[in-house]
């Protein structure tokens, strides 16, 4: 074969290769965030567009801070305005995106330019860590009766799948459990029996693998992970209040879980964080320290982690809604805001926060909002 006639061929690897290293440039990275979704609604379609992009801007920059910042700091990171959030924003990338006259619904990637968060973080005086853990292998669960399943009528499996694992602090790849996989064994691994772990590492051939198993039942959604993290060995239990709805409860508490995994590797790292940063307010001691207690999840507790609150948002209309999403976007300590359900006079939300119910509360009163629980579900609105 003559040079001219291997030339195309020349051309195709090295199109490949190019292709490769476009790949590898877009690689998971703590400055991406993934399957942010918007709903927002505003006069026109252009101006609801604009809305739900800036909105996933602000969220997903809450997103990164929250990967990068120590816990204990998260409460005092300063407002950012929607220019502060644009100077920091690289590309938005768009999943699926409806429109109306009037509203705008999408899923959207946000990526971030590195040098400018960091260089606002140095600027702030923030200390933060770029340490990821390796990649760990989860497999979420649902437990009816004597059958094992990985997704039930909440969607357990689903609000997984629909959270950013790939970018995260701590990397997660889903799994599917087997067809003879048993509840007995499971429950047996889920009891803290190691034997019973070890069959399920070798029958799924991977390890550290975490089981995440899912249960909604008396308005609790309540989460159990247990296996081996990137830290070690993990038996802990997260309940969330159910929002009502009981998707939004699972994806909420699949958010507080994977919450809990990143704030486990954040305690043990160093992480680039001083020391008298990484152990106040909360944060969780490492593992053998006092104050250690990982089933210890309560707001206030020593072992407290960075959870997810759901909420139901009051208001008199239109004008109003959009007036408390502007004022919750500023409140100190609040991440990664996200609306599930919105009616006339109601909206369910969930958010981040890394901070005690009773500090989010005067946080809150400082905005103008009371926030109080009714009968076991949170109910915030302007005063």
């Amino acid at each position: 074969m003559s040079f001219l006639q291997q030339k195309p061929i020349l051309l195709l690897v090295f199109l490949a290769l190019l292709g490769m290293s476009s790949a590898a440039a877009h690689a998971d990275s703590l400055y991406d965030v993934a399957k942010i979704t918007v709903d927002t609604t505003a006069k026109d379609a252009v101006a609801a567009r604009q809305m739900g992009m800036a909105e996933a801007e602000m969220r997903a920059i809450g997103i990164v801070l929250k990967r990068l910042v120590p816990p204990s700091v998260q409460p005092h990171l300063p407002p950012l305005s929607k220019e502060d959030v644009e100077n920091m924003v690289s590309g938005v990338s768009i999943r699926s995106e409806q429109n109306s006259t009037t509203r705008y619904l999408a899923t959207l990637d946000v990526s971030f330019n590195e040098h400018a968060v960091k260089q606002f973080l140095i600027d702030q005086g923030i200390p933060y860590g770029e340490e990821r853990a390796p990649s760990i292998t989860l497999l979420p669960l649902v437990i009816d009766g004597e059958r094992v399943q990985s997704e039930g009528p909440e969607g357990w499996r689903q609000a997984w799948e629909g959270l950013d694992l790939a970018n995260s602090l701590t990397p997660v790849t889903i799994l599917r459990p087997r067809d003879a996989l048993d509840a007995k064994t499971v429950k047996a691994a889920l009891a803290g029996e190691a034997q019973a772990f070890a069959q399920l590492q070798a029958d799924y051939g991977y390890a550290p693998l975490v089981i995440a198993l899912g249960e909604a039942a008396d308005g609790k959604f309540t989460t159990q992970l247990a296996g081996t993290d990137a830290v070690g060995q993990i038996n802990v239990t997260l309940t969330d209040n159910q929002a009502g709805n009981a998707k939004a409860s699972a994806k909420a508490a699949a958010a507080t879980a994977l919450s809990a995994l990143e704030h486990r590797w954040k305690a043990q790292s160093d992480g680039g964080f001083p020391v008298e940063a990484r152990y106040q307010e909360g944060a969780v001691p490492p593992e053998g320290q006092e104050g250690y207690d990982e089933r210890q999840s309560g707001p206030g507790t020593p072992g407290e982690v960075a959870r997810n609150v759901v909420a139901m948002v009051e208001f008199s209309g239109l004008k109003d809604w959009q007036d408390i999403r502007t004022r919750l976007a500023q409140v100190a300590g609040i991440q990664g805001l996200e609306v599930n359900a919105l009616s006339a006079r109601t909206a369910s939300v969930t958010f981040d926060y890394a901070g005690s119910l009773g500090h989010l509360q005067a946080e809150l009163g400082q905005y103008g909002f009371s926030f109080d629980d009714r009968d076991g579900t949170f109910v915030l609105r302007s005063r």
